[in-house]
């Protein structure tokens, strides 16, 4: 079974697993927070000089795509908010949502649909280290007026359980190299069981509220979800990208750090702020790959 197929199916099986067995997901609510630090370490672990080196070889095109990650998604997230009138806590979920960094399932979105694999690292490793100022400074700047944003708290944690992760994933490949690449292959699937228990959670979380609000919320997050991956391609192509990299772009932009959003949101506004993050979870995932399939072909 292809990988991209595999790693859909069970985000897929931990997410209906929360829906429909809550009080057994709703034990690991504690888990949230480490298994997010486990992604980004093994983020980290992945992480080469050469990827750094990558950086210096192109920067416009790098920092251009950083740029759309933090003003496509939380002006699309906050627009999309005020047009469908949603209520404060999914409006700070939704933005939140919209301005985390880059998620790590884009790298391998990207290698799937035969993009710039180097140019994904380097956009998702830029976005991410400058996570802890744009994710809380959107959050303010655009749901500040409808509930209260704990920007330097926000961006503490954010600094911790992000921006550290990946540091010390960096360091331990540095001292490990060897002991490393034989468990790196591994590491996608880390990644991926972790980010399904924390959506599966979530979602037993929210089990009693599922029913009255998850159609206004899916139609909001397959929007924005769209807009990502449509705005990203656009906007590659308008500066003069080549077609490689605006699919690479496309990807990046479309795919966001829901464990990141869904963690803030948990830790600082409500279970029900996080719910927008676990539908974007799932959504950038099944879109991602059915867009895998037709970028293989263009």
């Amino acid at each position: 079974m292809n990988r991209d197929i595999s790693f859909l199916l069970i985000l897929t099986a931990f997410s209906l697993g929360g829906i429909l067995f809550p009080e057994f997901f709703k034990n690991f609510k504690g888990w949230i927070v480490p298994l997010l630090t486990l992604i980004m370490l093994s983020m980290g672990l992945t992480l080469t000089p050469e990827d750094f080196k990558n950086i210096l070889k192109k920067p416009f095109a790098v920092f251009y795509g950083a740029f759309l990650q933090f003003t496509v998604m939380p002006l699309s997230a906050y627009i999309l908010s005020k047009i469908f009138r949603l209520p404060p806590e999914l409006f700070v979920g939704v933005v939140l949502v919209g301005s985390a960094p880059g998620g790590t399932a884009s790298n391998l979105m990207t290698y799937l649909s035969r993009g710039d694999l180097s140019y994904s690292i380097s956009m998702t490793t830029v976005s991410t280290l400058s996570s802890p100022f744009f994710t809380p400074l959107w959050t303010y700047i655009l749901a500040g007026k409808y509930v209260e944003v704990p920007f330097i708290p926000m961006a503490e944690t954010t600094l911790r359980i992000v921006v550290l992760p990946v540091l010390m994933g960096m360091i331990f490949r540095y001292f490990l190299k060897e002991r490393i690449k034989r468990v790196e292959s591994f590491l996608p699937y880390v990644a991926i069981l972790s980010i399904s228990f924390i959506i599966g959670t979530i979602f037993a979380m929210n089990h009693s509220v599922l029913k009255d609000i998850s159609l206004i919320i899916v139609g909001v997050v397959l929007i924005h979800n769209i807009l990502g991956f449509v705005l990203g391609y656009l906007f590659g192509i308008l500066v003069g990208l080549d077609r490689k990299m605006a699919k690479t772009l496309s990807i990046e932009v479309g795919m966001q750090n829901s464990g990141l959003s869904a963690v803030l949101a948990i830790k600082y506004f409500s279970k029900v702020s996080a719910l927008p993050s676990a539908v974007f979870s799932l959504s950038q995932n099944l879109i991602g790959v059915l867009l895998s399939f037709f970028f293989r072909r263009v």
